[in-house]
């Protein structure tokens, strides 16, 4: 059962509450404006019930209804997430519809027979060993770790507290993995349990007919993680059947805990896990959530458990689930406070979890917070190093990591690069999935700066670093592909830029085989790859050519709605800050898609874009305030909206917003600023206003050394300043009837610059075939030629200090040296 069928379900059994309780006249525009509804189509069909309860009616029959001809013509192919979309509706008034949600998430919806049949014969026969092995490990010790605490006299009256205890065995069954057996004081069978994770038969068969040694290699890890997965909610489903195991919970059991003990395999369970809460409401991450605070609220909080809770905390992490994340941390945070604060562990854990929450706090934005908890953090390393003890080098390598993301969150990337350095530098040379973090945090942090040749350097780093130590099917390897994309969409702009944007969006739906976060992530920035290569290959094409005649038109419309529409899956749709980039982007295609030659849907575009950056503008300006770096970027995006429709003045007007908000929080001079000053003249000369334009252009030349920086862009500001020069010199000669002679002209001059900057620096760069290159260099090595002139700086600075020390406290060393001695010195 997928789930489309699944959310149609929980329709159908709830229809008559839906019927009673549904307010069309509510729910229809927003259903249109979705485009879950058509106009032409389902408004009139509902417009034609004859009372609210029979509009209502009608309204669950355009949402169970196929997609008619007409309607598709009209409406499009309707959101994958529709649903999803539909409950959101609802929670807007939730005092209405509060219950009617409630009632729709606990519909139980159970899959067909026939479908575990078919689960089953995808299953690895071939690994019997494996199987043994782990009916072993969980026959000794499954139940050791949760035995009530209870009073002998309830032990001698409750059979079924002692039929716990007495329990020493519980088994799969060899041939048929739904019975289990439980022996003890008594024996028992417990058949007929179920389980509803579903072999991903798309990715099986992708990886079983690839060439690859690593796709080899992940299919056999597949094979076990489904059946992991199984056994998992077979043993949960029997706890919640069997009474014997009533104070039993699924978190104290060895699969857990074999899950949590392997990072690199949990990306392998995401999928399931998402697919169980959309289609069954079934939630592993609540679950394993509730259990663990069960435990702190039983057991005496010990180091095992508090490394245990850590590590549920990375799993949710990269799971997506921030919130639970956060709780997870203070409830630590909580209970160490309570502990004596004079033992080294516990201002280790407390360390710990002030990294971790920075990371919370990035993802929700909080900036001031974030900043905060690394001042925390700082402040008790201080401490422990006044005492004689000192934090290990990985947890100050995360601090780092953690950091380097606050300070690029707040456009601060000078501070990003210095702590990705440190983090470099501290952290242990084979904890390679931190190092590779702090390569691609440092790979974001020199491409927001514009240094290009390092920025090219470390994201091809990260990604062969990624490569050989931690694989091609690893998470880190793709994260490292999503940097090296990036970097390529700021200054290659060709259409090596669209193929590596595409190996990276293959490379993640193969490693995560789901719509995970890292896919609409990689959806992004692919559709911004095929908008710039869009914009450099027609800037230059005849007016009679239409832009409609290249098959990727329009592609980066669909790449931007479904990284949104997948965002929405994993934040839903009323979480606006974590939908934020994902909205810029959209907004973005959007604005791409109005510039087109399509007439027939450009107002329609423009306004979508219009609402979005409305909504982003909101969000920047309460989470970063009105002169940051975020607002800027949603006034510069506003002006590529208003271009596209030929609104020169209220371009500008954003335009020159965004470059006030520039000269406040970027040095001067900063390229942003220099970008966005040639985009102002560009609308001046498309308006044929060369003396405005020139100006700007020449204010960007002077400011770039076209000798040693080769960034496209500066092809685009030496052309328009060759034109400017043009116009303005033609109609000079007009005037004063004295032509300039090509000696004089400086037009000529820098056509000669442009010419020269083209024979020396455009050098097309064959990325695919660096990554797919061996590593080059040690880190060792990589992070000497990187910082070497700033180690240099630093000691010259070094020696300056010691110098004016020096001779500050001259004058006081001569008070007491005799004089004869003091001149033999």
């Amino acid at each position: 059962m997928d789930r489309d069928n699944a959310n149609a379900t929980r329709l159908r059994v709830n229809r008559i509450a839906l019927n009673q309780q549904l307010d069309p006249q509510e729910l229809v525009p927003k259903l249109v404006r979705a485009r879950i509804l058509s106009v032409n189509h389902d408004v009139q069909y509902i417009n034609q019930g004859t009372s609210r309860i029979d509009r209502a009616r009608r309204i669950v029959d355009c949402l169970l209804t196929p997609i008619s001809i007409g309607k598709e013509a009209e409406r499009g192919d309707r959101p994958t997430n529709w649903y999803l979309q539909f409950r959101g509706f609802l929670l807007e008034n939730p005092s209405i519809y509060g219950d009617l949600v409630s009632a729709l998430d606990n519909t139980i919806v159970r899959p067909p027979e026939f479908a575990q049949r078919v689960s089953e014969a995808f299953t690895d026969k071939t690994n019997v060993q494996r199987s043994n092995e782990f009916r072993e490990n969980v026959n000794k010790t499954l139940l050791q770790t949760s035995k009530p605490k209870c009073d002998n006299e309830e032990n001698t009256t409750t059979p079924t507290v002692n039929n716990q205890e007495q329990i020493t065995k519980i088994e799969f069954d060899r041939y048929a993995m739904n019975k289990i057996l439980i022996e003890g004081n008594f024996q028992k069978v417990i058949d007929n349990l179920i389980y509803n994770s579903r072999v991903p038969e798309r990715l099986f068969q992708q990886l079983s007919l690839s060439n690859h040694s690593f796709d080899r290699e992940q299919l056999k890890i597949e094979h076990q993680i489904f059946d992991d997965m199984r056994r998992l909610e077979l043993m949960n489903n029997l706890i919640q059947k069997e009474k014997s195991l009533a104070n039993q919970t699924i978190f104290d059991t060895p699969i857990v805990d074999s899950l949590l003990a392997n990072p690199n395999h949990y990306h392998y369970f995401y999928k399931y896990f998402m697919a169980l809460s959309s289609i069954y409401s079934i939630y592993y991450d609540r679950q394993f959530f509730q259990a663990f605070l069960q435990s702190f609220d039983k057991h005496d909080v010990d180091q095992k458990l508090l490394d245990k809770g850590f590590q549920l905390y990375h799993f949710l992490y990269n799971y997506g689930r921030y919130e639970l994340c956060r709780q997870i941390i203070e409830r630590i945070v909580q209970i160490l406070s309570k502990q004596v604060k004079q033992q080294f562990d516990v201002w280790t854990y407390l360390f710990r979890a002030c990294c971790a929450l920075v990371q919370v706090h990035n993802q929700s934005l909080e900036i001031k917070d974030a900043w905060t908890r690394i001042e925390a953090a700082n402040e008790i390393a201080d401490n422990l190093k006044a005492t004689g003890m000192d934090i290990h080098n990985n947890d100050y390598a995360w601090l780092y990591f953690t950091a380097s993301q606050t300070a690029l969150e707040d456009a601060n990337f000078d501070a990003c690069i210095q702590f990705c350095y440190r983090g470099l530098k501290s952290a242990d040379k084979d904890n390679h999935s931190l190092i590779v973090d702090l390569l691609c945090s440092l790979t974001q942090g020199l491409t927001s700066k514009w240094i290009m040749n390092k920025a090219q350097a470390t994201a091809i780093m990260a990604v062969q670093y990624a490569a050989k130590y931690c694989g091609q099917n690893s998470p880190k390897y793709v994260f490292a592909l999503q940097q090296l994309v990036q970097f390529s969409n700021e200054f290659i702009q060709d259409p090596s830029s669209v193929e590596l944007a595409q190996y990276a969006f293959d490379r993640a739906r193969t490693v995560f085989g789901c719509e995970s976060l890292t896919v609409a992530h990689c959806h992004r920035a692919l559709s911004k790859s095929l908008i710039t290569l869009a914009s450099v290959t027609y800037s230059r094409r005849s007016e009679h050519k239409n832009k409609t005649d290249d098959p990727s038109h329009g592609n980066y419309l669909h790449h931007a709605h479904e990284a949104h529409r997948i965002a929405q899956d994993w934040f839903g749709v009323d979480d606006r800050v974590r939908l934020f980039p994902f909205k810029m982007s959209l907004a973005h295609a959007l604005q791409a898609q109005v510039s087109s030659d399509a007439q027939e849907k450009k107002d329609g575009y423009f306004q979508d874009a219009m609402d979005l950056l409305d909504d982003c503008f909101r969000i920047a300006q309460d989470l970063f305030g009105g002169m940051s770096f975020k607002v800027a970027q949603v006034h510069r995006l506003r002006s590529a909206v208003y271009l596209s429709k030929k609104m020169y003045h209220e371009a500008e007007e954003q335009l020159k917003i965004c470059l006030q908000i520039y000269k406040l929080c970027l040095p001067p001079k900063s390229f942003h600023f220099l970008v966005t000053e040639a985009s102002l003249g560009l609308i001046y000369k498309q308006q044929n206003n060369y003396k405005q334009a020139l100006p700007l252009f020449q204010n960007i030349s002077r400011a770039l050394d076209t000798s040693t920086q080769s960034f496209r862009w500066i092809n685009m500001v030496l052309e328009s300043l060759v034109e400017c020069y043009t116009q303005l010199e033609e109609d000079g000669s007009d005037q004063h009837n004295d032509p300039i002679t090509k000696e004089n002209s400086s037009a000529e001059k820098v056509r000669a610059e442009l010419y020269e900057w083209r024979r020396t620096s455009v050098k097309r760069i064959d990325l695919m075939s660096l990554i797919h290159q061996e590593l080059a260099q040690s880190l060792h090595q990589f992070l000497h030629d990187s910082t070497r002139f700033q180690e240099t700086t630093d000691r010259v600075y070094a020696l300056m200090r010691s110098q004016k020390n020096a001779k500050t406290h001259l004058p006081a060393a001569t008070t007491t040296t005799p004089v004869n001695s003091h001149q033999q010195a």
